[in-house]
C-alpha cells in the first residue's frame, strides 16, 4: 500500500516533463517554419516579375474602366439633355394652351404704359404748368414732385392686375392668391409711398410758419414732428401690406420687436429721459435760444437745444453740455425771462454823523432814486434807515429797473453810485469801515502796572 502511494506523484511528475518538451520542440519548430516562409516569400516580392500576359491583363482592365467612366458621362448628359427637353415641351405646351392669355397681358401692359405717359403730360400741362407754376409759394411745386412717381406706380400696378387676372386664373388656387396679393401689395406699396414723399412739404410748410416766430424751440418741434410722422407711417405700411395684404404673420414678429423694445428701454434709459427732457423743454418753454440761464453752477447763453443735450455758452467762454433730463427736472434761472433788475444797496455812515446829516443823505437818496430812468409806478424806490451796524449807521436803498437788462441796467446803476458819492462829499457825510475804539477804565483795587523785563 505504501509503495503504490509513492508510485504514482513519480509517475505524474515524470509524464509532465514528457509532455513540455515535446511542446517547446514543436513552438520551436513552428517558429522556424514562420521565419522561412517570410523570408520565402520576400525572395518573391524581390525576384519575381509580372508576365507579359498579366500585363496585358491590366491594360485591358484599365481600358474597360475608362470606358465605364465615358459611358457614364454620356448618360448623366443624355439625362441632362433629356431634362431639358421635356421642360422645354412643357414651355411649348403651356404657350399653346396661354397664348391668349399671354397676349391680353402684353398688350394690357403696352395700353398702361401709354395711359401712363397721357396721364402724366395732362398732369404735367394742367397742374404742373397752369396752376404750380403761378403761385409764388414752393409749397405746390413740392406737392406735384412728391405725388406724381407714386401715381405713376399706382396707374401700373392697377394696369398689370387687370391685364394679368387671365393669365393667373389658369393657376393654382394658391399661386392664384399669392400673384393677387403681391399685385395688391405693389399698389399699397405705391400709395405709402406717396404718403412717405408728401411729408417733405409738409415739413417745409411748417417750416416755414415756425420761422415767423423769434422762438427758436418751434423749429425744433418741427423737426421732431417730422421724425415721429416718417417712423409712424413707415411702420403702419410694413404691418398693414404684411399682415392685411400679404397675410404674413406679423404678431409674433411684433411681440418680439416688443421683446426687444423693452430690453433696449432698460439698457438706454438714460438715452430715452434725455428724449423726454427735450420734449418737455419744448412744451414748456422754460428757455429759449439765445437767453441767459442759470442751472446749478452753470450760469451761461442757451446756444443749442437738441434731443440729447442743451449747450450753454458760459460767461468765461466755455461750451457746457447739459443733459436734457437735467434741464427738465432742474431748477432753472432765465435771467433773459425777468422784466427787471432788483438793486440791494446797504450804505453805511460814520457814528458821529449827526441825525440832521442822516435825513440830508436820505433826502440826496430820494432825489437820485425817486422817478428814474426804467421805474414803474407798482415798484418805486424803496429808501430806510434800517439798523445801527457794528461800525455804522445803515440806510437800506432798494431799486427797480426796467426791462431787465444787464447792461443797460448796471450802466444806470454805475451813475447812481457816482452821483450819491458826489452828493455826499459835497454834503460831508462820511462813509463807514470797520474800525475799533478801545476804552480804558480805571479800577482803584487793580493798580495798572507797566514794567518792562531785560
Amino acid at each position: 500500500m505504501l509503495k503504490t502511494k509513492m508510485t504514482l506523484p513519480v509517475i505524474l511528475i515524470l509524464l509532465a516533463f514528457t509532455v513540455t518538451p515535446c511542446r517547446l520542440g514543436a513552438a520551436d519548430s513552428k517558429q522556424k517554419e514562420t521565419q522561412h516562409v517570410i523570408k520565402i516569400e520576400a525572395q518573391q516580392i524581390v525576384i519575381n516579375q509580372p508576365s507579359a500576359t498579366e500585363q496585358k491583363k491590366g491594360i485591358e482592365k484599365k481600358m474597360t474602366d475608362k470606358l465605364t467612366v465615358d459611358e457614364k458621362k454620356e448618360k448623366g448628359l443624355d439625362v441632362i439633355w433629356g431634362g431639358l427637353r421635356r421642360l422645354w415641351d412643357q414651355v411649348v405646351l403651356w404657350w399653346g394652351k396661354q397664348r391668349m392669355a399671354i397676349a391680353i397681358l402684353f398688350v394690357g401692359l403696352l395700353l398702361t404704359m401709354g395711359v401712363i405717359a397721357i396721364l402724366d403730360a395732362i398732369f404735367v400741362r394742367v397742374i404742373v404748368n397752369h396752376f404750380a407754376a403761378r403761385t409764388e409759394t414752393k409749397f405746390d411745386d413740392m406737392v406735384v414732385a412728391a405725388v406724381r412717381p407714386p401715381l405713376k406706380l399706382f396707374v401700373f400696378s392697377i394696369g398689370l392686375l387687370c391685364s394679368a387676372v387671365p393669365l393667373l386664373r389658369n393657376l393654382q388656387p394658391d399661386y392664384f392668391e399669392l400673384a393677387l396679393r403681391i399685385i395688391a401689395a405693389l399698389a399699397a406699396t405705391s400709395v405709402a409711398v406717396g404718403c412717405y414723399r408728401l411729408i417733405t412739404p409738409l415739413d417745409y410748410f411748417m417750416t416755414n410758419l415756425a420761422s415767423r416766430t423769434e422762438s427758436r424751440l418751434d423749429d425744433l418741434l418741427v423737426a421732431l414732428f417730422r421724425k415721429v410722422i416718417k417712423v409712424t407711417l413707415v411702420i403702419v405700411a410694413i404691418l398693414f401690406i404684411g399682415q392685411s395684404i400679404l397675410g404674413l404673420n406679423i404678431t409674433a414678429l411684433v411681440a418680439g420687436a416688443g421683446i426687444c423694445g423693452l430690453a433696449i428701454a432698460f439698457a438706454s434709459k438714460d438715452a430715452i429721459a434725455n428724449v423726454f427732457g427735450s420734449v418737455t423743454i419744448i412744451l414748456d418753454r422754460p428757455f429759449m435760444v439765445g437767453d441767459r440761464i442759470k442751472l446749478g453752477d452753470v450760469n451761461g447763453t442757451v446756444e443749442h437745444v437738441g434731443f440729447r443735450s442743451t449747450r450753454l455758452r458760459t460767461l468765461d467762454g466755455c461750451l457746457v453740455t447739459v443733459p436734457n433730463n437735467m434741464m427738465a427736472t432742474g431748477a432753472i434761472e432765465n435771467f433773459s425771462a425777468r422784466p427787471y433788475i432788483k438793486f440791494t444797496s446797504n450804505l453805511g455812515v460814520t457814528y458821529d454823523t449827526p441825525p440832521e446829516k442822516v435825513e440830508k443823505a436820505m433826502a440826496i437818496l430820494h432825489e437820485i432814486f425817486d422817478n428814474h430812468t426804467g421805474q414803474k409806478e407798482d415798484l418805486p424806490p424803496r429808501i430806510f434807515f434800517n439798523s445801527f451796524n457794528d461800525c455804522s449807521l445803515n440806510i437800506l436803498v432798494i431799486t427797480w429797473f426796467h426791462p431787465g437788462d444787464f447792461v443797460q441796467a448796471n450802466t444806470w446803476m454805475s451813475g447812481c453810485n457816482l452821483e450819491i458819492l458826489r452828493r455826499f462829499n459835497a454834503e460831508g457825510i462820511d462813509f463807514a469801515f470797520p474800525t475799533s475804539t478801545t476804552y480804558l477804565a480805571g479800577d482803584t483795587s487793580r493798580p495798572l502796572e507797566v514794567s518792562i523785563k531785560q
